[in-house]
């Protein structure tokens, strides 16, 4: 019986242990810090306006970088698509310097195995 507990204790563990999983490319959130090796869509953003402010604050901001498309997605967010893409660093910097935009982050890439 004691064997047969402990058989169980250990496939449990195993199990538990094998459903975290290491961060990899398929298994982004899989611990903690791993958001920064997370895939993201090249030059795509969602850009979240401050309340009230239109559209013309993103092209604004953004618009030296060649803006193909800008697609509302609710809640004051936007798809940003840009044809020149300066990097994520470079968007939240030009973001911090500018009141109307409440938030930018790049389009990470989500997937199910």
């Amino acid at each position: 019986m004691r064997g047969l507990i402990a058989l169980a204790v250990t496939l449990a563990g195993a199990t538990a242990v094998s459903a975290c999983g290491a961060p990899t490319p398929g298994n982004p959130g899989a611990a903690p810090g791993v958001r920064a090796l997370q895939a993201r869509v090249p030059g795509e953003y969602l850009v979240t306006l401050a309340a009230r402010h239109s559209v013309d604050a993103i092209v604004d901001l953004y618009g030296r970088f060649e803006i193909k498309s800008i697609k509302d997605v609710g809640n004051n967010i936007f798809l940003v698509t840009l044809a020149n893409d300066p990097g994520p660093a470079k968007m939240e910097q030009l973001r911090g310097a500018n009141a109307n935009i409440q938030a930018v982050q790049p389009n990470f890439v989500y997937g199910t195995r």
